[in-house]
């Protein structure tokens, strides 16, 4: 059996040749495809993980995740990617993927966004989600980000001014802190990014528009809204191949129940809806989330919040046109933004949440600061300076500037190379646990009775014995896309009486309602408001057929797969 490393970031040949060899060695487990190929020729290749001798992949209940929505946020692509080899290798090794295998399938997008994450991985280059010029055709005037000096990092760039806004910190001077009102007769600077300014008057340095904004995460046909009013919308909703390629990936496999995208980073898993508060949305669907994010916390250490809730400060012109959004609010399929590491957590950084609090300047200085202790201490884990001191350098435009600071790719955005491989291993552990949530379709017994000379009483009781139910979520209700279950029976003979094909849905054991245990004087424990789901349904039958006739029964729907079995009379 290969080992693959996660010891540092992949390529797209590297990504690709992975894909391939697993496909190789696997050939009953893995399948992929390309579900676009790019403007710039790489294909986003999207895997099938199943036990394919078990059954069809879209008869199963399936799982989702996916990654690099952002081409910068490459840990979420090396998730994505553990997942998939996690799975190949562990099956026939380990008890609950070997289970999770044989009844379910499993969907990997690990890297939606190849154009921009090599481009992020094999230059200095920094944006959001794709190399094309976006909003604007040509650059604009100002300054743009650029590895000025030559080390393949774009960092920070520090020039001397008696009117600067940003002096050194005492404890640490290679950190800026804000100059207070009062500072006088000290050395001050202005702070940019470093690079070149497009139509430098010799005055005015202003920020240049970014020359690729796009951003894949709010092109999703849900509350999308133009650039106007969400920057890095695109054209229309969809205008982006890869989006509508995974918008596409998504409805033909219509078994998705739910699933993961994989960001960076924030060290937290948030859950939709993005568009209103929480009290606002379905109860039991809230407390779903949170059961299962209860899970992420426990396997991660990452907080679980509702995002409109915990992280707009704006909750008018919220962020829109999102995946997570789409994928519950259109699709009804729950899912999780997680955004993977989180250096100032990491380093020890009181109060990270909720975002929504204001954070003074002083306390943004300690925050750094508690930040640059930990990459100082933590150093040999990045094989580029995670920290540059401030370097004196001839600028063409600005003359002597100094060049210094964070490596923020793989510092800030993503971890430093020696944390990836726990960051892919405790991630991959709580996509393998709610994976093992989706519905679980059982018939539990299916028995034949007769009741005359060639007359007979079929009779089946079919459970759902995963966590999810057969409708996955109320909000799918609500969309009336959940899709009931049917029941099919198949004999050669006759069917006497008019059972409906359709026989609604099946609980899982998440419809347990809360309850209480209630002490009484004599030590007793009563359970209240105690609620017993219906994960059990009887279904029945009169036939007629002579003995010896075989009689097939097949339940399923679109989300929970189907089962089937066989009685002879």
């Amino acid at each position: 059996m290969k080992t693959y490393v996660f010891d540092h970031y992949y390529t797209y040949p590297e990504l690709t040749q992975t894909l391939q060899q697993l496909m190789q060695d696997y050939p009953d487990l893995i399948q992929v495809e390309s579900i676009c190929t790019t403007p710039d020729q790489h294909e986003v290749w999207a895997a099938t993980i199943t036990n394919f001798a078990t059954g069809d992949p879209l008869k199963k209940p399936a799982y989702y995740a996916d990654g690099n929505h952002h081409a910068g946020e490459v840990t979420g692509s090396m998730a994505a990617l553990g997942l998939i080899v996690k799975l190949v290798q562990g099956y026939g090794n380990q008890e609950n993927i070997t289970t999770l295998l044989d009844h379910s399938t499993v969907y990997v997008i690990p890297r939606i966004s190849p154009d921009g994450a090599e481009l992020i991985l094999t230059t200095p280059e920094q944006f959001r989600s794709v190399n094309r010029p976006y909003p604007y055709d040509e650059m604009t005037p100002g300054l743009h980000p650029k590895d000025m000096d030559g080390d393949g990092v774009i960092r920070m760039m520090r020039v001397k001014d008696a009117n600067g806004v940003w002096k050194p910190m005492d404890k640490d001077p290679r950190i800026l802190v804000k100059r207070s009102p009062s500072d006088f007769g000290g050395t001050y600077y202005n702070l940019y990014p470093e690079g070149e300014i497009l139509g430098y008057d010799g005055l005015h340095i202003q920020p240049g528009e970014g020359k690729w904004n796009l951003d894949f995460n709010r092109n999703y046909p849900l509350g999308w809204f133009p650039e106007s009013r969400q920057p890095g919308a695109g054209a229309y909703p969809l205008s982006n191949p890869e989006n509508k390629a995974v918008a596409e990936f998504v409805l033909s496999h219509p078994n998705i129940c739910c699933g993961v995208t994989f960001h960076t980073s924030g060290g937290c898993y948030i859950y939709p809806p993005g568009t209103k508060p929480e009290a606002q949305a379905d109860s039991r669907d809230m407390r779903m989330f949170k059961e299962i994010g209860a899970m992420a916390t426990e396997e991660t250490g990452y907080g679980c919040f509702n995002i409109f809730d915990a992280f707009l400060t704006d909750t008018v012109n919220y962020s829109s046109g999102a995946f997570d959004d789409w994928m519950y609010q259109c699709q009804g399929i729950p899912t999780y933004t997680a955004e993977l590491w989180d250096l100032a957590i990491r380093a020890g950084v009181p109060d990270v949440y909720p975002r929504t609090k204001p954070v003074s300047d002083q306390q943004q200085a300690e925050n750094i600061y508690l930040c640059y202790q930990w990459l100082d201490a933590n150093a040999q884990n990045n094989p580029v300076p995670a920290i540059l001191p401030w370097t004196e350098f001839e600028h063409p435009q600005l003359g002597t500037v100094e060049i210094g600071g964070l490596d923020f790719k793989f510092t800030w955005q993503n971890c430093p190379v020696g944390y990836l491989e726990q960051e892919v291993e405790k991630n991959v552990n709580f996509c393998l646990r709610m994976a093992a949530t989706l519905p679980h379709l059982q018939i539990e017994s299916f028995t034949a009775e007769k009741q005359a000379e060639g007359v007979y009483q079929i009779t089946a009781v079919v459970r759902n014995a995963g966590y999810l139910p057969t409708f996955v979520c109320n909000e799918a209700k609500t969309l009336r896309v959940d899709h009931p279950l049917k029941a099919k029976l198949t004999l050669d003979g006759t069917i006497l009486t008019d059972t409906p094909e359709e026989i609604g849905h099946l609980e899982g054991f998440s419809g347990v309602k809360n309850y209480k245990l209630n002490n009484n004087s004599y030590g007793y424990s009563n359970v209240k408001a105690y609620y017993q789901p219906e994960y059990l349904k009887k279904l029945s039958w009169m036939v007629a057929a002579p003995a010896g006739t075989s009689v097939s029964l097949w339940v399923g729907n679109d989300k929970s797969g189907s089962i089937s079995a066989s009685i002879t009379l």
